[in-house]
């Protein structure tokens, strides 16, 4: 009897890029829109339809934190522990946007897009030229570009890697539950997450 070989499947989740590697798809950004993008999927482990659709009055960076919408509606701060990201973002604001206090932090670049901010489709060709100049290849065995979720993926693992609880895993990738947002995260404070977030991670990609 002929044996028949069945096609393993891939979990996505357990591919990822290197610290080195994301900081390599950073520095090959030929704009600081697209390096700012890439910075908040990889340090904040963004989904692309919650980074298209922040907003100009979303972001407070007195405080180092960014207001996201999440799955099922749900809001949740996002914090950025990079002070490198913070002086980025305070560039990009002031000298691309024009000190703009409204809209869309990526808005749209085409006046036939009808949302007014950047398409998840725009968010992958920008992930996808960084990594060609980069020269990096998707890990994942059954893609070629590095892509958006990529990133989400690099940063859960490069967050446990560099020590943090999965507590505060949890808190950067949004996977915490509305309950356990309200009970400040169980066993750790938000402060306490965010100095360990500062700590450990910092500038880890520049």
């Amino acid at each position: 009897m002929k044996e028949v070989l069945v096609k393993k499947a891939h979990s996505r989740s357990q591919f990822h890029l290197s610290q080195e590697q994301v900081t390599k798809l950073i520095r090959h950004t030929d704009k600081l829109r697209d390096k700012i993008i890439i910075k908040l999927l990889a340090y904040c482990g963004l989904r692309r339809f919650e980074l298209a659709k922040i907003k100009i009055d979303d972001i407070n960076l007195e405080t180092k934190k960014i207001r996201i919408l999440g799955k099922k509606n749900i809001d949740r701060l996002a914090t950025l522990f990079s002070p490198q990201l913070v002086d980025d973002l305070k560039l990009y604001l002031r000298y691309v946007l024009q000190d703009a206090k409204k809209g869309y932090l990526f808005p749209a670049v085409s006046t036939l897009n009808e949302h007014g901010h950047i398409t998840p489709t725009q968010i992958n060709r920008i992930v996808a030229k960084a990594g060609k100049r980069a020269q990096l290849e998707n890990p994942h065995p059954d893609l070629k570009n590095i892509n958006p979720h990529m990133l989400r993926h690099s940063c859960a693992r490069i967050l446990k890697d560099q020590g943090l609880s999965l507590e505060v895993v949890q808190k950067v990738l949004g996977h915490l539950s509305y309950k356990t947002t309200m009970d400040l995260y169980g066993t750790k404070s938000i402060v306490e997450m965010d100095d360990e977030l500062e700590e450990k991670m910092g500038d880890l990609f520049g």
